[in-house]
């Protein structure tokens, strides 16, 4: 199994907002919590996708100049 650098990010936040005594830290642990269900639901490493689309942009800029 890959490692999953936004599932890490995910975690850290959350014991972040758990300890950091702000007003909004429920409002920001919700939307984590939603956001790590959401992952967990998908099933994927949002990390991957986002790496995939990173390439994709980089090979249709290497074709757009080779055009050009």
């Amino acid at each position: 199994m890959s490692r999953c650098f936004c599932g890490c990010l995910l975690g850290v936040l959350v014991i972040v907002f758990a300890w950091w005594k702000v007003t909004w830290a429920p409002y920001a642990l919700t939307v984590l919590g939603a956001l790590v269900a959401l992952k967990g639901l998908i099933g994927a490493c949002c990390c991957e996708m986002m790496c995939k689309d990173k390439d994709k942009e980089q090979t249709d800029k290497q074709q757009q100049e080779g055009q050009g």
